[in-house]
C-alpha cells in the first residue's frame, strides 16, 4: 500500500513539474522574472515551514546560527541564482527542450556528489551519465546548433547552480529533513531576491543598470503584473508546481524511497514536451523524440538494481538530492 502511494505522489509530482516551463513561457514579459521568483519561493517557503518545523521537532534538532548561514548560502545558490537563470533560459528556448535539457540535472548531481563528497559512481551510472549526455548532444546537435547559443549558456548555468544546490544541501536535508531544509532555502532566496528588487529603485543603481545595457535590472517591479488573464499560471507557477510539486515529492520519499523520488525527473523529460505541444502549440522534432527515448534507457540502466541491492539513483540522490 506504501509503495502504492509512493508512486502515485512520485507521478503527480512529475505532472506539476512538467508545467514549471510552460508556466515560466506564458508569464515571461507579464511579469518581471525576478518579480516572479522572490514570490512564488517566498510564498512555497512559508506554506512549508510547518511542515518543516514539525519534521524539526521529530529529529528534536534546534535551529543555531550555523543552520542559517546555510540557508542563506543554499538560498543564494538554489533560488536566487537558479530562479532568475531558468526563466531567461525559457526566453530563448522553447518550454519542451529546457524541460528536457534541465531534467539531466540527477546526472550533474552525481558526478559533483563524486567529487565533492567522495560518492562512488557505479558502473551502471556511468553507463546511464553516457546516455544522458547523449541525449543531449542529439537534441542540441553541437555541430549544427540552431538554438540560441544565450539560452542554452543560461541554461546550463542553471543546471550546474541547481546541482551545487543539492549537494551542498546534503548534510542540511540529512539534519533537519527535506521539508525544513527546503522551507528555510526558498525563504532565505525569496527574501534575497525581494532586496535585490527593492534595490532596484534606488536612482544611483536603477541608472547603472540602465548605463550598463541591462534594463530588466532597474527597478524591478515589486507587486505588480498580475492580472485575471495570467493569473491561471500566476497559480499554477506559485501553488502548483513550487508548493504542491515539492510537496508530493516529499511525499513520495517519505512512504517510498529517495529512489522513487529520483524517478520524477526522468519521467518529467517525457512529459513535458507533450503539454507544450499541447498548450504551446511547440513541435516535437524526430530529433527530439530520439533524445528522450535515449534519457529514458539512460534512466533504466541508472534505476536497475546494483549487487548491493541499492539502486543507482539512490546512490545519486543520497550524495546530493535537492529537497
Amino acid at each position: 500500500m506504501k509503495k502504492k502511494k509512493a508512486l502515485l505522489y512520485m507521478l503527480a509530482a512529475a505532472l506539476l513539474f512538467c508545467f514549471t516551463e510552460i508556466s515560466l513561457k506564458k508569464l515571461n514579459g507579464s511579469i518581471n522574472s525576478i518579480e516572479v521568483n522572490f514570490s512564488r519561493y517566498l510564498l512555497a517557503g512559508i506554506l512549508l515551514l510547518p511542515a518543516g518545523i514539525k519534521e524539526r521537532k521529530r529529529r528534536r534538532v534546534r535551529l543555531g546560527r550555523r543552520h542559517i548561514q546555510w540557508f542563506f548560502l543554499l538560498g543564494f545558490i538554489g533560488i536566487a541564482l537558479v530562479g532568475p537563470l531558468y526563466q531567461l533560459a525559457t526566453v530563448y528556448l522553447d518550454a519542451g527542450v529546457t524541460g528536457v535539457i534541465f531534467s539531466i540535472n540527477p546526472i550533474c548531481i552525481g558526478i559533483l556528489a563524486a567529487f565533492l563528497l567522495k560518492e562512488p559512481i557505479s558502473s551502471q551510472q556511468a553507463m546511464g551519465f553516457g546516455l544522458a549526455f547523449a541525449a543531449i548532444l542529439v537534441i542540441v546537435d553541437p555541430f549544427h546548433v540552431s538554438m540560441d547559443p544565450i539560452g542554452l549558456f543560461l541554461l546550463g548555468l542553471t543546471v550546474l547552480f541547481y546541482s551545487l544546490y543539492a549537494v551542498l544541501g546534503k548534510k542540511m536535508t540529512d539534519e533537519l529533513g527535506s521539508a525544513d531544509m527546503t522551507a528555510g532555502s526558498f525563504i532565505c532566496g525569496g527574501l534575497q531576491l525581494f532586496l535585490f528588487a527593492a534595490a532596484s529603485h534606488v536612482p544611483l543603481l536603477s541608472d547603472f543598470a540602465r548605463q550598463a545595457g541591462f534594463p530588466g535590472f532597474a527597478d524591478i517591479p515589486l507587486f505588480s503584473g498580475y492580472t485575471l488573464k495570467n493569473l491561471p499560471w500566476v497559480l499554477i507557477l506559485y501553488v502548483g508546481v513550487t508548493l504542491g510539486a515539492y510537496y508530493f515529492w516529499f511525499q513520495a520519499m517519505e512512504y517510498g524511497s529517495v529512489a522513487i523520488g529520483g524517478m520524477t525527473y526522468f519521467i518529467k523529460p517525457v512529459l513535458t514536451p507533450f503539454f507544450a505541444l499541447l498548450i504551446l502549440g511547440e513541435g516535437i522534432s524526430g530529433r527530439m523524440m530520439t533524445g528522450i527515448l535515449l534519457m529514458l534507457a539512460g534512466a533504466a540502466i541508472s534505476l536497475g538494481r546494483k549487487q548491493t541491492g541499492r539502486t543507482g539513483t539512490e546512490s545519486i540522490e543520497d550524495g546530493g538530492k535537492k529537497s
